[in-house]
């Protein structure tokens, strides 16, 4: 690698990193380099393949697991939508069934040209009890929906930042892709304003441990996600002050609010037994022999079954259930000052307090409008282990599974580095990530009625209920279906919040 100075750095090889490098390594007079801490897997056909940093959250009071995964490897995938679908658009070709496309962007989106028995038994099912089906890519998700995917419809291959982004540019002289360097802190000069820094470089170690350093002319860019950008910004001097002296990182921006503010979608779920007569994955989740190998011999020779999707674009955005008659509405006022009083403590933040207020109000009017989704409803045809004795446990039998996303959580967490070290070990301890999951007193409240909703309502719906078996109501006390949600809670990879570009008075990173 040249140690000549690069006009721009960006660190983060993922999704935005790569778009970011096309788009600028457009203009031939700048000189990019684009610096990942993973391999360069872009040749590898097994996609699926574990590759992430191994953090872990600290324990959490209110639920039990606590493995986060977060992907490192190249290329690896990751406000207002009527300015955020200009954007879209142009990021995307649509395929759809009558052969027609829409856009000209690099990313190709297929919508399926079939329905299953399952896709239409769940669109009619929930139409059956008043949600009617809606576009995917209309901009407002009110009902059922089959989402499009990710895939070329000419290759049966995933579509990602890593094949539409950066393999059509790998020969541009101007850019350079560095793979296997651990970022060890931003190079900074203070300004002549305070809170402020200029980035003049960055300092790296390469595979073998070596220390490496390059300079920018003109910016360094952080893409490294909601869990490393906080972590490069703590260790380049930007953050807590008390934290970085505790550390012994020289302070250059004191800013508490760096790696506050961290929000995943959270989700739990359901499985039902199917009936015997109709067809599941559950045999390749258990991974038997003669499926798996019917499976892969299938999407070798015709490019089509269960290898060719990812089986998971059958779902539902649905408002807050329950509250459609005055006395529930009554129930729901009460819900909410509840809630607000039960949520003083986690307000008291001295990072956060403005953004509180502005998020919960957000939150509260989208509780209260019935035209707007609170949840996100996923269907899957087979087993899930929601609450199973193990991850890895697949239950004999035929089965369908429905998973269930807050859509708008309140509970926020933190991420915060642990060393003044830049560690990537097999098991990393680096960093301290609190997700905080079910701490505000909202959440499970909206979780514990989604999941009831989904127990008495979808899976009660025709015609989905006639190809599921005979099954008990387990969730007529709401406080059973509360305990459950604490048992089975997960976060859904969706991480964001802990550098938003925000004022600092309402707790962002910005001036």
């Amino acid at each position: 690698m040249s140690t000549e100075p690069y006009d721009i750095i960006v660190i983060g090889g993922g999704t935005s990193g790569l778009v970011l490098a096309n788009r600028l390594s457009e203009d031939p007079n700048l000189r990019i380099i684009v610096l990942e801490s993973g391999e360069d897997r872009s040749a590898d056909p097994n996609t699926l393949t574990p590759d992430n940093w191994t953090f872990q959250t600290v324990p959490q009071k209110e639920v039990l697991r606590d493995i986060i995964k977060n992907g490192k490897f190249l290329g690896i995938e990751g406000w207002d939508y009527a300015a955020y679908e200009k954007a879209l658009k142009k990021s995307y070709t649509l395929h759809k069934p009558s052969g027609v496309t829409e856009g000209n962007g690099p990313l190709q989106i297929t919508l399926a040209s079939s329905e299953t028995l399952w896709q239409k038994a769940w669109i009619e099912g929930l139409e059956s009890v008043g949600f009617p089906r809606t576009d995917p890519l209309s901009g407002h998700l009110g009902g059922p929906n089959i989402a499009p995917e990710s895939i070329d419809p000419r290759t049966k291959q995933r579509s990602y930042a890593g094949n539409a982004y950066l393999d059509p540019i790998r020969g541009r002289p101007n850019l350079t892709i560095q793979t296997n360097t651990t970022i060890t802190k931003v190079l900074l000069e203070k300004s002549s304003s305070a809170s402020d820094a200029i980035a003049t470089g960055v300092e790296f170690a390469s595979k073998d441990d070596s220390s490496q350093t390059i300079t920018a002319r003109k910016e360094v860019i952080i893409c490294a996600g909601a869990i490393n950008s906080p972590r490069i910004l703590e260790l380049s001097g930007i953050g807590d002050a008390d934290l970085l002296q505790r550390l012994g990182i020289n302070v250059v921006i004191d800013n508490p609010h760096v790696g506050e503010n961290l929000q995943n979608h959270l989700f739990t779920g359901l499985t039902f037994e199917a009936r015997d007569d109709v067809e599941t994955v559950d045999a390749i989740f258990r991974q038997q022999p003669d499926a798996v190998a019917a499976a892969m011999q299938e999407y070798a020779t015709k490019g089509t079954g269960y290898l060719s999707t990812s089986n998971i674009t059958t779902m539902a955005q649905l408002p807050l259930p329950e509250f459609h008659t005055e006395a529930r509405r009554k129930e729901l006022d009460q819900l909410l000052a509840a809630s607000k009083s039960n949520s003083d403590a986690w307000r008291s933040s001295p990072t956060t307090p403005a953004f509180a207020t502005a998020h919960e109000s957000f939150v509260r009017s989208i509780i209260t409008n019935p035209s707007e989704a609170l949840g996100n409803y996923v269907f899957g045809s087979g087993y899930a282990p929601f609450d199973a004795p193990s991850p890895s446990y697949r239950a004999p039998g035929k089965h369908i599974s429905i998973a269930i996303e807050l859509s708008h959580p309140l509970s926020r967490g933190s991420v915060h580095i642990t060393s003044s070290l830049s560690e990537n070990t097999g098991t990393n301890t680096s960093v301290a990530i609190n997700s905080c999951y079910l701490t505000h007193p909202l959440d499970i409240e909206i979780l514990s009625r989604q999941l009831r909703f989904t127990e008495d309502i979808i899976s009660r719906a025709e015609p989905l209920t006639r190809h599921l078996k005979p099954f008990s109501k387990r969730f007529a006390d709401l406080d059973i279906a509360k305990e459950y949600v604490r048992r089975t809670v997960d976060g859904a990879y969706h991480y964001t919040g802990t550098c938003a570009m925000m004022s600092r008075e309402m707790g962002g990173r910005s001036g």
